[in-house]
């Protein structure tokens, strides 16, 4: 089976339209790009009971859980909360991180001691390419909800993802959607293993729908394609492409 993901994006920044969620939109197209097969994303507020509630669903059902956002030092940063809270463990001060942040500054505030918080029995990811370590508690990765910063540390852990490749065909058609749904509803009820997606395109003086076909099995994927082609009209199709 292939391993599954689940991506909870935490503030109410996004919820309010204050800030643009740019992050789960980057993580999807990394994990499809190694295999991994996203279910769901969470929008959620910063609320601790509604953290540990949406981490402990995603944490049971997916293989790998994504959090972007809540880990800084204000009022507002508690997704090490729920996160403890919804395993039923304590917050607790993690020495290195504690080391890592006195380098910068001796004495600590209790905002700034704040940020080497983790939920007890958590491990922490470092590399060079990182300042601060990224935090993983279970099968959950705990990431900060700065774009640049997630990306980083993303970069590093996308590495120790090895799952097969999944192959990717578009077609281009000029044809209305509803005359090739018939044929699109044939493809899939043969090619089970083959995901099919249509989107009719506005607006666009070359092709109408684009039809893309994606799948783990590349045999079968082009198979699948093979015979999609052939119950397309010549003078509707437009093109294909990887």
């Amino acid at each position: 089976m292939p391993k599954t993901a689940g991506i909870i994006i935490i503030g109410d920044e996004i919820l309010s339209g204050k800030t643009k969620d740019d992050n789960s939109f980057f993580m999807v197209q990394e994990l499809w790009s190694h295999g991994i097969y996203l279910r769901r994303i969470s929008i959620i507020p910063d609320v601790i009971d509604e953290i540990a509630e949406v981490v402990k669903n995603f944490s049971e059902k997916f293989d790998y859980v994504f959090t972007s956002g809540g880990i800084g030092p204000t009022h507002d940063d508690v997704t090490i909360e729920g996160i403890s809270k919804a395993f039923g463990v304590k917050p607790m001060i993690h020495e290195t991180l504690k080391e890592f942040l006195k380098r910068k500054q001796a004495e600590l505030s209790p905002e700034q001691l704040k940020m080497a918080e983790v939920p007890e029995g958590a491990e922490l990811i470092n590399d060079s390419t990182i300042g601060f370590p990224l935090i993983k508690f279970r099968n959950i990765f705990i990431f900060p909800g700065i774009p640049q910063l997630l990306k980083k540390k993303f970069f590093v852990i996308e590495k120790s993802f090895h799952e097969p490749r999944i192959y990717l065909k578009k077609i281009y058609v000029k044809e209305s959607e509803p005359m090739i749904a018939p044929v699109l509803n044939e493809i899939v009820k043969t090619y089970t293993n083959v995901k099919i997606g249509s989107y009719p395109v506005m607006d666009n003086t070359e092709y109408t729908v684009k039809i893309t076909l994606e799948s783990q099995d590349e045999l079968c994927l082009n198979t699948a394609v093979e015979n999609l082609l052939l119950k397309i009209a010549k003078e509707k199709l437009v093109r294909v492409a990887e």
